[in-house]
């Protein structure tokens, strides 16, 4: 019975030091939780190259956009000199005149460039901070069952201890000491693959963070937020609609582009010298002839890449809604089917391993019924933190569909 008592006592206190160790390492107080997080975002966006990228993308289309707004013909200056009978001199000015108005088809051509540009970023931002995210939540969920195979394989350890005591007493048979050291070496094997699951999950989180963290912000609990249905969910506001809506305007502006191509603009031009000992001055006007090339090909070239574009904001918005609605189908599910572990399952557990504790001290119980039954509360409580990182993920691939992240941690803010 002593070493029974030792073993209870080596096992409380390992699990202790193990969960002071676990919980220091990510050393986040409940009040400070949320705002941590917030800022654990911000601090890694804001220098983040994807976004550095897709930010030069947007600048370039707005100096394009810029370009594109400037009159399109300059002024040209001309001189000429000619020694002959008479020295002749002149310096004349041309201006070719937009009278077709290719500037203002080349300004909406280059405003849709900048709205696409920013619909871009804001696709790349939502997919960046929900892959951040995620990868933050995987790491949490192999932590915890990291944590759980060292509690699960020190347990084994301290029974096996004492199972070895006891059948050299003669209280057990050889065939439960067996058992017992194959417990130890199933929990050993588990808890080596909970390691390689959380170097793993660790490597994609610091890959994408972009670099190594002492301790990172937890994720407790349950996302406390309200859903949206998709009826009342506005999908033209959804980045992705607003790329496809953008490359279509774009389309439909380079018809206008190609149509006013097709129109030739006047220039005219002045001259103004000496002849001799008189005074030189001459009138210019000139017109291109759209005799051997009409441009019209062209324009039926943007009226096909303009229904092109169209077919794809069609096919871009079934997408998304299907997206929207699976990934709120998902969250869903695994938001109730955690509530329901939250009501029925995660109370019994606890009181279910105290029970087994002392059943196995008044020996009601024997050694291999107790591992047995120990061995199912662990596989409950690996289901239920798994649950808990699918819950996590779930909603934030939500989050991502709806495009809503940035409104959730402001809201934790």
């Amino acid at each position: 019975m002593k070493y029974m008592r030792r073993a209870l006592m080596g096992v409380a206190v390992i699990a202790l030091c193990t969960d002071v160790m676990y919980q220091g390492s990510t050393a986040w107080a409940d009040g400070q939780r949320r705002p941590v997080l917030y800022e654990f975002i911000e601090q890694v966006t804001v220098e983040h190259p994807a976004l550095k990228a897709s930010e030069a993308a947007l600048s370039a289309a707005r100096a394009r956009a810029k370009g594109r707004s400037r009159p399109i013909y300059n002024p040209e200056l001309a001189v000429g000199y000619e020694n002959a009978t008479e020295v002749t001199k002149e310096v004349g000015l041309a201006q070719t005149f937009d009278w077709s108005g290719k500037r203002n088809a080349r300004t909406n051509v280059g405003l849709a460039e900048v709205e696409a540009a920013e619909a871009a970023y804001d696709i790349r931002k939502k997919a960046l901070v929900t892959e951040i995210l995620q990868a933050l939540a995987n790491y949490q969920t192999a932590s915890q069952l990291y944590k759980v195979a060292m509690e699960r394989e020190n347990l084994s350890s301290q029974f096996l201890e004492f199972s070895m005591q006891r059948h050299k007493a003669g209280e057990i048979p050889q065939a439960e000491l067996l058992t017992a050291r194959l417990t130890l070496a199933e929990a050993r094997a588990s808890m080596n693959d909970a390691l390689l699951s959380l170097s793993a999950a660790e490597e994609i989180l610091t890959a994408t963070v972009g670099k190594e963290r002492n301790f990172w912000p937890r994720l407790d609990g349950a996302p406390l937020q309200t859903v949206v249905g998709a009826e009342q969910s506005d999908y033209a506001k959804l980045p992705e609609l607003r790329f496809a809506q953008a490359q279509s305007e774009i389309a439909r502006a380079q018809i206008k582009v190609a149509k006013t191509d097709r129109i030739p603009d006047p220039t005219v031009g002045i001259r103004l010298g000496e002849e001799g000992r008189s005074s030189l001055v001459g009138l210019s006007a000139s017109i291109p002839l759209p005799i051997r090339n009409s441009y019209k090909d062209a324009v039926d070239a943007a009226g096909s890449v303009y229904l092109e574009a169209q077919q794809n904001y069609y096919a871009e918005n079934r997408r998304v809604q299907a997206r929207y609605d699976a990934s709120l189908k998902r969250y869903l599910s695994a938001s109730k089917a955690w509530s329901l572990w939250q009501d029925q399952g995660a109370e019994p557990l606890g009181r279910q391993r105290e029970l087994l504790s002392k059943l196995l001290e008044a020996r009601q119980i024997g050694v291999l019924d107790y591992l047995v039954q120990l061995n199912q509360t662990f596989a409950t409580e690996i289901a239920s933190i798994e649950l808990n990182g699918r819950l996590w993920n779930t909603w934030f691939a939500w989050q991502d569909a709806s495009a809503t992240v940035d409104e959730w941690l402001e809201t934790i803010k």
